[in-house]
């Protein structure tokens, strides 16, 4: 009897800890459900220089919340340059219930959609700043400036500079800002030197020209985009 008794409490042990090993860190969702999820939204500001050119669209970004609701991380997957960082700033205020699986909370990654429109009618959810009788924007540019936080969110392909040897040796160090033009399919088409020592440059310039993106999407169409990199030479003590 003991021995039944044993074996049965090892099994609803091993049970549990199936269980509890079973109920994943983080989880991915579908958009939809922070509706049911959401306490706390902080609308985005329509930035004024944005409103004065008729500028609108969807800025998509990808969010990650933790275990307690809160924005813990964010990327931008597609956006108007001029419209990503008031949507970006706004939706890290943005405070979730916990999501819990099988009663455990659990990290969530979903992606967060915040609509600028200028239609003729009142703000819907997620939309930010109408302005009613301003006419609809809907050319995409062919050739957009991004910000060099959002061209390092699009980055999945790195390739390192080689140090020279004669900058080693002459124990020069620095930062070498460049000026790229990343064509529609990620990979970059252009590059010139805005500052950087001469020794490290050539250097520079060679590893970024082998870098790839995400393409930069605006309304869905891949467009151009012209950024600017930095790639740091440090020598160690």
């Amino acid at each position: 009897m003991r021995r039944h008794l044993v074996v049965a409490l090892f099994l609803i042990a091993a049970a549990s800890l199936a269980v509890a090993q079973a109920v994943p860190q983080r989880v991915r969702v579908g958009s939809g459900f922070e509706h049911g999820l959401l306490v706390k939204k902080v609308q985005p500001v329509y930035p004024a220089e944005a409103k004065a050119q008729h500028i609108q669209g969807m800025v998509v970004l990808k969010v990650i919340i933790d275990k307690e609701g809160n924005v813990a991380n964010l990327e931008v997957v597609s956006g108007h340059p001029m419209l990503v960082p008031p949507a970006i700033e706004a939706v890290k205020q943005w405070k979730y219930k916990p999501y819990l699986l099988n009663g455990a909370p659990v990290e969530v990654e979903t992606q967060v959609t915040v609509n600028y429109t200028l239609a003729d009618n009142p703000p819907a959810e997620g939309v930010a700043g109408a302005e009613p009788g301003a006419a609809p924007e809907t050319a995409v540019p062919q050739h957009v400036r991004i910000s060099s936080g959002v061209a390092t969110g699009l980055l999945v392909s790195k390739v390192q500079p080689e140090y020279p040897a004669d900058a080693r040796t002459a124990r020069i160090q620095g930062a070498v800002v460049l000026k790229a033009t990343i064509d529609k399919d990620g990979n970059v088409a252009n590059v010139e030197l805005v500052s950087g020592h001469p020794m490290l440059a050539p250097a520079a310039i060679e590893a970024v020209k082998q870098w790839k993106y995400k393409p930069y999407l605006l309304a869905g169409t891949a467009v151009e985009v012209e950024t600017q990199i930095t790639v740091n030479f440090t020598l160690a003590d």
